[in-house]
């Protein structure tokens, strides 16, 4: 018995399945990742829901017991937080377009037309060469 106790201490509980959208959770408000590391769920009433997409380089991560999502990558019709509602940026792809987080998703507000791109100068997000 006690070399079973030994080894269960020793080797450990395996890790819990990722959660889906839609699963059961019962933290509320607390946030992980999906088995593809590309979206963070957070608990909320009593569900798994979709907080955003996390399509920069580093995905989804979770350290210690933090999630952290990587939205550099993100562009039209990407979730976005609802932290982030209302907030703009460059589209990462090539910065052609300014993109807005509306109702939950990016979106584009303007469209920069060439040689210009998307960037940042004294007034603020727009299209400059």
């Amino acid at each position: 018995m006690r070399w079973m106790v030994f080894c269960l201490l020793l080797l450990g509980c395996p890790a819990p399945p990722a959660p889906t959208e839609g699963s059961p959770c019962t933290a509320e408000n607390i946030g992980r990742c999906d088995a593809e590391f590309e979206r963070l769920l957070q608990c909320t009433n009593g569900s798994f829901r979709v907080y955003a997409d996390c399509h920069g380089p580093k995905g989804c991560t979770l350290e210690a017991d933090t999630a952290d999502c990587d939205t550099s990558g993100n562009s039209v019709g990407d979730r976005c937080a609802p932290t982030s509602e209302g907030k703009v940026r460059c589209d990462p792809d090539g910065g052609l377009n300014i993109l807005r987080c509306v109702e939950g998703s990016l979106s584009v507000i303007f469209a920069c037309e060439a040689p210009t791109s998307c960037g940042i100068n004294d007034a603020g997000l727009t299209c400059i060469q």
